[in-house]
């Protein structure tokens, strides 16, 4: 049996609308989505992708079938509860398909050339978001993995807490849970000099949350992935996997906007272009 090969992967980065994109992406006639929403399958190691590549491939739908696809997505509401939605794709008989893949903590935990070893043409797709609100967010998450009962192989305070200590971590060299994800720059550039500029787009999670630039971007991600355009309209009104509404504690975000500022700056430069207003760059 052939199945098809993913011609797009969004690799990262967490906490920045990645699913809203992916769900966004797979409302568009000529794409198919992959049996899981987030295998996560590089993150497991090259001896465990030696050994079951051929697992991978089969999470992606077969070259001949014309049935639709059910898969499972699930979902945080912004009351803060899972709940599971079975979504449906069409299918037409003779339509001219792509398929793709959302693990987004490929960015971060993953090396590059591993990827590339199994994948060397894929198109890779990228999220950032203001990198203190990701951090925020990640650590909530984190906070709802520890109440569930997850075992995260670390202990999980209040933010203030756990950033103060990530800042010393950083400071000396070392690497933190929140904060060394939302240092984009550097991973990017790892993923630049394995796969080139050309097979690399980068997006803003802001941008997904105004109608007329969310547009756009998915209008710049459809010419990239050699897709007919198609009007997103009514699957744009709709956000997926928000959490609840939490505010942050002032002093600590006013350490955080002097530690980012550099780094967003330089991200600036490096990009070639304006961040979004909300970007704490002072």
């Amino acid at each position: 049996m052939q199945y098809l090969r993913p011609s797009f992967f969004i690799i990262g980065e967490r906490k920045c609308g990645t699913s809203s994109l992916y769900r966004y992406l797979i409302a568009h006639p000529n794409v198919l989505p992959c049996a899981l929403k987030e295998p996560n399958f590089f993150g497991k190691g090259a001896a465990y992708v030696t050994e079951n590549i051929s697992d991978y491939w089969k999470l992606f739908p077969l070259q001949s079938a014309s049935d639709a696809i059910k898969f499972d997505w699930p979902e945080l509401n912004e009351e803060g509860i899972l709940y599971h939605e079975e979504v449906l794709v069409e299918r037409a008989p003779e339509g001219n398909y792509i398929t793709g893949e959302a693990s987004v903590n490929t960015f971060y935990e993953v090396a590059p050339e591993l990827v590339k070893q199994y994948l060397p043409n894929i198109k890779l797709i990228l999220l950032f978001r203001n990198p203190i609100e990701r951090a925020f967010s990640h650590h909530r998450m984190y906070q709802r993995f520890q109440e569930e009962g997850r075992d995260l192989g670390f202990e999980v305070n209040d933010f203030e807490t756990d950033i103060l200590k990530e800042l010393a971590q950083i400071k000396n060299g070392d690497e933190g849970h929140y904060l060394s994800p939302s240092l984009y720059l550097r991973q990017l550039k790892a993923w630049q000099e394995v796969f080139g500029k050309e097979q690399i787009r980068v997006y803003f999670a802001e941008d997904l949350n105004d109608a007329v630039r969310a547009k756009l971007v998915l209008q710049d991600i459809q010419n990239y992935l050699g897709l007919p355009l198609f009007d997103f309209e009514e699957i744009l009104k709709q956000r997926f996997n928000v959490a609840p509404k939490a505010k942050m504690n002032g002093k600590i975000k006013t350490s955080l906007r002097i530690f980012f500022q550099k780094h967003n700056q330089d991200l600036a430069t490096y990009l070639g272009q304006k961040l979004p207003d909300s970007w704490d760059t002072f």
